[in-house]
């Protein structure tokens, strides 16, 4: 059995809605984050009711405790990976205002390899065990790459302490004191979410200059009530995201916090989300939230710098009109490039119903592509001209290579059987230094010639 580490703190945390004696108001709540190529590092975090839990006297002092139980199963094996209980104990709480709504707030954290686990939480009043609650819950255990892009599980917390911290709680990690909040119901009594998370491999990143990371809350229509993105700005192996968000104003509700590291050039994108609870009894539904996510800020173009926005139009170019090319040219901020870019694809947008630009996120995709896979010299693959039918019209149906005829230079012929009935593209090596060009095409609107044959011929 691994060792375990446990502490146990006071804090001033609310009870949020006024319940029966009967109803105890234990919680627990859970997250994961990175330890090895075999195991992760869990947090359990737990909250007992100071105020439900008894007091009996010992040693001249009032003493209320909490009696935790954890009860891990692997579902594999059907085998306990864990079943131990904990008393948690303290000086009972008076009788003032203030104190009545103090809670227990403590943490287990567990290193748990790799698989699939079912956990009972039980909680109890350890001086009356009629006072009890339980939680059964599932979890996967699945090991933090070490060379991809991750975004560890979403801590909630009550506070993040950077000032004053105590080095020695529990509760201290990467320079910071973050208190749990396994109550997970904010609002009127607690207006502020906070949260913390960690961002792996950023140093296994193509080029962290590209990567954008957006803060969201999502409520339960599939609104975005906030939103905020900034650039990460290096690529340390791991970094801390830390953050809070004011839901005072927040009718009662589930909401979503959303986490996401986006590759805004190579449409790339991770993400991370934990459901949280609003309880605001005077905030009205009908009254209206600032949002911030509608139309371009909440786009992939929000953020972009002016030489981003170039680099996307440069193969955005490929299938504008002649008159959206013209209106470009005229564009002079980057505030306006901007706005261009997110009208531009939203029009070309199939599927608006979705959060996605399915045909972005594809065109884009195959530029990817054809950057590495058409690369002439030090050119871009895209800005050749095989990349550019590529990333127009996708992979070739048939591909006919002629690269040691004895009359002609190379050349290859691509086939595209659904399109206008079949059309046909030829790209010749004319100079013999492999860069193909295209010679001829019968698609339309496309390079037209005839004579493409002799142009070729080597006779």
């Amino acid at each position: 059995m691994k060792k375990i580490y446990y502490l146990l703190i006071l804090l001033f945390l609310p009870v949020f809605i006024a319940l029966p004696q009967s109803q105890f108001n234990f919680n627990v709540d859970y997250a994961s984050f990175k330890y090895d190529s075999s195991s992760n590092y869990i947090e359990f975090y737990y909250s007992f009711p100071g105020a439900q839990l008894t007091s009996v006297k010992k040693d001249d002092k009032n003493i209320i405790e909490g009696l935790l139980q954890l009860h891990i199963i692997n579902t594999k094996s059907n085998k306990d990976f864990l079943n131990k209980k904990w008393r948690i104990p303290s000086i009972a709480l008076s009788k003032t205002s203030k104190e009545k709504n103090k809670s227990l707030v403590g943490m287990v954290p567990i290193v748990v390899p790799k698989g699939s686990y079912l956990c009972t939480a039980k909680g109890s009043d350890n001086n009356n065990p009629s006072h009890k609650k339980n939680y059964t819950f599932s979890f996967d255990v699945v090991p933090y790459s070490s060379s991809q892009l991750k975004i560890s599980d979403i801590q909630l917390a009550s506070n993040i302490k950077n000032d004053g911290v105590n080095k020695k709680s529990i509760f201290y990690k990467n320079t910071l004191e973050v208190i749990p909040y396994p109550t997970d119901i904010f609002g009127k009594a607690a207006p502020v979410v906070f949260y913390y998370s960690e961002v792996y491999n950023l140093d296994k990143a193509d080029d962290f200059n590209n990567l954008i990371f957006e803060t969201s809350v999502m409520n339960n229509d599939k609104m975005k009530l906030y939103l905020k993105k900034t650039k990460i700005g290096n690529n340390l192996p791991a970094i801390v995201k830390v953050g809070t968000i004011n839901v005072s104003k927040y009718p009662t509700g589930k909401y979503k916090l959303i986490l996401s590291l986006a590759d805004s050039i190579k449409n790339f994108g991770i993400l991370s989300s934990k459901e949280f609870f609003v309880y605001n009894p005077d905030i009205k539904k009908n009254i209206p939230i600032t949002k911030n996510n509608s139309g371009l800020l909440s786009s992939q173009f929000a953020v972009l710098s002016d030489e981003e926005c170039d680099k996307i139009w440069e193969p955005s170019e490929f299938i504008a009109t002649q008159n959206e090319k013209d209106q470009w040219e005229k564009i002079s901020t980057v505030k306006g490039k901007r706005e261009y870019l997110y009208k531009f694809w939203k029009k070309r947008d199939k599927n608006k119903a979705t959060p996605i630009n399915e045909y972005y996120t594809e065109y884009f995709k195959r530029v990817k592509e054809a950057s590495k896979k058409f690369r002439y010299l030090s050119r871009d693959g895209a800005k050749t001209d095989m990349g550019r039918v590529f990333i127009m019209y996708g992979e070739p149906d048939q591909i006919d290579r002629f690269p040691n005829q004895k009359d002609t230079k190379p050349y290859e012929i691509w086939t595209y059987t659904e399109i206008e009935g079949g059309v046909t593209f030829i790209f010749a090596d004319l100079t013999g230094f492999s860069n193909y060009i295209l010679v001829h095409s019968t698609k339309r609107n496309e390079y037209h010639d005839e004579n493409w044959l002799s142009r070729i011929s080597t006779r």
